[in-house]
């Protein structure tokens, strides 16, 4: 850790400061016409976000106050400190000193040293007048570090010139401000392969459940991850949104926030200046991200339009050539390979929206999928190519998975001697981080093999809560999770760490998340009414209508739900269950693992959404596997949690 003088850091914070000037001033309000205004009100966020892309990389930061971004206390520098810890360490300690001098103040001491006197300073430029021992107060309570963003901003115009012409063209089609494709500067840093906490992926950050309404998204394709897919996705939902709310600065916080979140703030403070909506608009869910997000667009925008003045020449990635061939059947990419020479990389490098499962799990590429291969690739006549796949291996359909859930005391040499495969192909078929690392209720998909055993998914599940318990087998059988200790001594929310796992503990086979009785479920995390329509074949206002829930009535965890099993078997609604959930967790660990857990005991107020986006920043559908035997729908005071701790891949 960094002993840095006071007098570096007010150097530091000179120089900090100097950048103010950097784009020259912020204009008090645009032309008439002008698109994207900036509004005078909004110059300090602007300012500020112009600094975090410009003045401090990913080795640094600025410490600030929450709601007045103007105020920047000091630039932190972790040279020296490797580790992420080291560096939460140095930053909490940085918040700690800045928190005892704005108490000092907030006890109507007076401003004597240079420290105190910068804070009352900041304040008082920000505020428009002298600040109040109160001002101090609430100035202590809004500490924030801002993790420097300059080499990943430049790293994104690098990549951005992939994309960003063909982009351009989507939205100028459109008759849309062109400008919208500098959005992924805010989103991504153009990094095709981005993938948030909570399930925000590819370079446009969707979510699966808005994805959903302009993209494929299953356990074969994702959309999200196709840049020019999810341009064109992303284009209709920025145009829906301007069409919703009227203007361009709450369509573009409406792609953060939502349309409905945007109309009922519009609504309740009777204007759409943006300016007052994040000044006036109180929500649980309109946090420092959604009011940050037009002014981190407009900062961004501004410095992608004169970029080579900031960074210096760029050499920057050329549009892809490619040609494109609609698939008229569905195929497995080791044919492609076999038969027309196209390596599974370059598959894999042009298509980004095929999911790991074409690539290792046998599923194939469906029928109507545009392929993109390299340019020169297919020549005139692309039938005639694909004319070299045998007849027998164009296929009419999708393969249908086989699965097997891990039952205690089983080992995964075992599980393969079973189903007559090689451990070495469950590892690499499952991305298994070793083969020790198996738990009971975790799903396993199998190799296709002929003359394997197969087993539905729910034979599965009904021959795991028949099958009697088995002692451990050994060092990779399966284990028990490991119980969090309480730390003593420690605050009622805080606990020891954990053993580092690889993975959470999945629901047990006996769980009755993983049951279909007679035509009832129970809710899981991360599932909504319109993801049992889609595994049915049905419409979600049949499903409302049996289950007579309004629309609009979101879905929580145990509730129970009667399915109708007319178009699609059991047996095949628990696969594309089980698929959906296998793909949201090989996403998640695709970029994140965990380093241990905490207990939390639950405290009046608090809830569960509250805890994984404000407290512990993990999804729900994860604290949900932690915690199997908890009811989350009724948090009591008093009520312990096993909450994971998640640390991004490097």
């Amino acid at each position: 850790m960094i002993s840095a003088s006071k007098s570096r850091r007010f150097a530091a914070w000179a120089a900090l400061c100097g950048s103010l000037c950097l784009l020259g001033p912020t204009a008090a309000s645009a032309a008439a016409g002008e698109d994207f205004p900036e509004p005078r009100e909004l110059s300090s966020a602007v300012s500020f976000w112009t600094r975090v892309y410009l003045d401090a990389t990913t080795r640094g930061g600025l410490l600030h106050d929450s709601l007045h971004l103007g105020v920047v206390y000091e630039k932190l520098d972790f040279e020296g400190i490797e580790s992420r810890r080291a560096r939460q360490r140095h930053v909490d300690a940085r918040k700690r000193h800045w928190r005892s001098v704005l108490r000092r103040l907030a006890r109507g001491g007076a401003a004597t040293t240079r420290e105190e006197r910068l804070a009352a300073e900041l304040l008082a430029r920000e505020l428009d007048r002298k600040p109040t021992a109160g001002d101090f107060g609430r100035a202590a309570q809004r500490l924030r570090f801002q993790l420097g963003q300059r080499d990943r901003f430049r790293a994104g115009l690098i990549r951005s010139g992939a994309y960003e012409p063909e982009m351009r063209a989507v939205f100028r089609d459109k008759g849309l401000p062109e400008d919208l494709a500098y959005l992924p500067h805010v989103e991504s840093s153009f990094d095709v392969h981005a993938y948030s906490k909570y399930g925000a992926a590819g370079v446009w950050q969707f979510v699966r459940s808005t994805g959903r309404r302009y993209l494929t998204i299953d356990y074969v394709i994702d959309e999200r991850l196709d840049p020019m897919r999810a341009t064109r996705a992303a284009a209709e939902l920025l145009e829906d949104n301007y069409q919703s709310l009227g203007t361009w600065p709450l369509a573009l916080t409406a792609y953060n926030h939502g349309a409905a979140g945007m109309r009922r703030a519009k609504r309740r403070l009777g204007t759409d200046r943006i300016e007052t909506i994040v000044a006036k608009y109180k929500s649980r869910t309109f946090g420092f991200a959604s009011r940050n997000f037009y002014a981190q667009f407009l900062a961004a925008r501004r410095i992608a339009r004169s970029a080579e003045t900031h960074f210096g020449p760029l050499q920057r990635d050329p549009p892809l050539a490619v040609d494109e061939l609609r698939l008229p059947f569905f195929v497995a990419v080791p044919d492609l390979h076999r038969h027309l020479g196209v390596s599974p990389e370059t598959i894999r490098a042009l298509n980004p929206g095929l999911r790991p499962s074409v690539f290792r799990a046998g599923k194939r590429i469906p029928r109507g999928y545009t392929l993109r291969l390299p340019a020169g690739t297919v020549g005139a006549d692309g039938q005639a190519w694909l004319a070299k796949i045998p007849a027998n291996k164009r296929y009419s359909e999708q393969h249908r998975s086989s699965y097997h859930v891990v039952q205690r005391g089983e080992t995964l040499s075992r599980i393969a001697q079973r189903h007559r495969t090689r451990t070495s192909t469950l590892v690499a078929l499952n991305n298994l981080p070793s083969r020790h690392l198996i738990y009971p209720g975790q799903v396993l998909q199998l190799p296709d093999l002929e003359g394997a055993a197969r087993t539905s998914p729910r034979g599965l599940v009904r021959s795991a809560q028949a099958a009697a318990a088995r002692p451990p087998g050994g060092a990779e059988s399966a284990p028990k999770p490991p119980v969090p200790k309480r730390a003593p001594g420690s605050e009622p929310a805080a606990a020891k760490r954990a053993s580092p796992e690889a993975r959470p503990p999945a629901l047990g086979p006996d769980s009755p998340f993983r049951r279909v009785r007679g035509n009832r479920i129970l809710v899981d995390a991360d599932e909504t009414l319109g993801d049992y329509a889609e595994w049915l074949g049905l419409s979600p206002q049949r499903l409302r209508r049996l289950n007579g829930l309004n629309r609009g009535r979101p879905l929580h965890i145990g509730q129970t739900i009667e399915l109708d099993f007319s178009r699609v078997s059991p047996d095949r609604f628990l696969q594309r269950r089980l698929e959906y959930h296998k793909g949201i967790e090989e996403d998640f660990f695709g970029s994140f693992r965990i380093t241990g857990t905490v207990e939390h005991r639950i405290e009046r107020g608090e809830n569960l959404w509250a805890l994984s986006h404000r407290v512990y920043e993990v999804p729900t559908w994860l604290i949900r596997r932690y915690n199997p035997d908890v009811d989350l729908r009724r948090l009591v005071p008093g009520t312990r949690l096993r909450i994971p701790l998640a640390e991004k891949l490097s």
